[in-house]
């Protein structure tokens, strides 16, 4: 075997092992890449969950005072019904009171 076939089957060996340890670092890289990207993955799932949570908060407290209010006005409604069945009452006395005061104007 001559010098330069020699030289031939070194610089092969050299850039096959290169090629290798080149495979192996983008292995590895991508290796690390996707624990990264599970790590941020369960994050991403974590934030979620957490967005959900106070957002089923948030429509609690809505829905809160929401009834809250709706207490309020019924309340309101129920003294305005209240008010309007008593001056019924004040009319039809009233008329009541003003046909006597007419029948005792009328008698005399």
């Amino acid at each position: 075997m001559n010098t330069s076939t020699l030289i031939s089957w070194i610089g092969l060996a050299v850039t096959l092992i290169a090629y290798i340890v080149t495979i192996v670092i983008f292995l590895t890289h991508q290796s690390d890449g996707l624990k990264t990207l599970q790590t941020s993955f369960k994050e991403l799932k974590e934030d979620i969950k957490d967005f959900k949570n106070d957002i089923k908060e948030k429509i609690r407290e809505n829905q809160k005072h929401t009834e809250d209010h709706i207490k309020r006005l019924e309340s309101k409604q129920d003294k305005h019904n209240n008010l309007i069945e008593r001056m019924a009452i004040v009319e039809q006395s009233t008329k009541s009171a003003h046909h006597r005061i007419d029948d005792i104007k009328g008698g005399t």
